[in-house]
């Protein structure tokens, strides 16, 4: 079966070029599928839209354009010290609704509150002792 390629709407390309035009500032060309030093700052973008016009679909494409370029896009369950090497970038999204939405497109997405109050980490070892 062969995938069509997707048609975005002008909405959707221009909103896909914006995003493409800071990863490309941040080293990440989606254009060429390459990673580079970066020649700005990285930065934050928030794609907004009414129910329906697109916004999962294109970032759909947006994670798999990233995923071809080299791109390690994390989940809420991503902690920093496992690798330090190579470039994350987190898709999130405001509600559990959204991030669920898109984790059935195949998006690795999470809240913006998981990530930001991350749940406390379980200790590790042997349980304590109880005391007399």
């Amino acid at each position: 079966m062969t995938t069509l390629p997707i048609q975005f709407s002008e909405d959707q390309a221009a909103a896909y070029d914006s995003v493409a035009e800071m990863l490309r500032l941040a080293g990440v060309d989606l254009d060429d599928s390459l990673m580079q030093s970066p020649k700005g700052d990285s930065g934050v973008m928030a794609l907004i839209g009414k129910a329906g016009s697109g916004k999962t679909l294109l970032l759909a494409e947006l994670y798999k354009a990233l995923e071809q370029a080299g791109v390690d896009v994390v989940s809420g369950d991503y902690e920093s010290r496992k690798k330090g090497n190579g470039r994350t970038l987190a898709i999130l999204a405001p509600t559990n609704k959204a991030a669920s939405v898109l984790r059935l497109r195949g998006v690795p997405a999470t809240t913006i509150h998981r990530i930001l109050y991350p749940p406390p980490r379980r200790r590790r070892g042997p349980a304590p002792e109880a005391g007399p």
